[in-house]
């Protein structure tokens, strides 16, 4: 009887170990199930904002391209010209974000160049600032001295929007 309860106990155990990893791979497969849907999630909201950066700009190179024919316009009041010159700088910013964005989510192979650390460190800083001021979170690129590398720029901006926006969302309020 004593041989038969041991038996039992043993048996017993392997069960619950058996549950245990059982139960852990089924979080592990929900868990990845998840992380499946939610990229996939991304890929839609990806293929939506390219066609809304599509469709914004056409007219917002109108837009900047009217505001520069009223500085061109002779005998402008000073007030009239300021908001043009305005108008024109806010456009020509909202189609480098849009063009950044656009770069950033097309699909390419490894393409190999020189790469300026720093510039791109600051481009990449100025399309994330937004969301940063956002969070609370200030952006800040420490001036420094020159960085170059060989690598695709591509990748490595993927690599530093990844770390900035984790940093971003892991920060209180009011970091840098």
């Amino acid at each position: 009887m004593g041989e038969l309860g041991r038996e039992m106990n043993a048996m017993c155990e392997r069960l619950a170990g058996a549950q245990a990893r059982v139960l852990a791979e089924t979080s592990q497969r929900i868990a990845a199930l998840t992380q499946l849907r939610h990229a996939d999630r991304l890929t839609t909201v990806g293929k939506l904002a390219s066609g809304v950066a599509h469709e914004l700009g056409t007219p917002l190179n109108v837009v900047g391209g009217r505001a520069k024919l009223i500085l061109q316009e002779p005998g402008q009041a000073e007030a009239v010209a300021h908001s043009a010159r305005i108008i024109s700088e806010q456009a020509e910013r909202m189609t480098r974000i849009i063009r950044q964005m656009l770069d950033f989510a097309r699909r390419r192979g490894p393409q190999k160049e020189t790469v300026d650390l720093a510039e791109l460190s600051a481009r990449t800083a100025a399309m994330l600032e937004p969301m940063g001021r956002k969070h609370g979170a200030s952006i800040v690129v420490e001036p420094g001295g020159e960085a170059k590398t060989e690598a695709d720029p591509a990748a490595l901006e993927q690599v530093l929007t990844n770390l900035i926006v984790n940093a971003i969302q892991a920060m209180p309020e009011g970091a840098r």
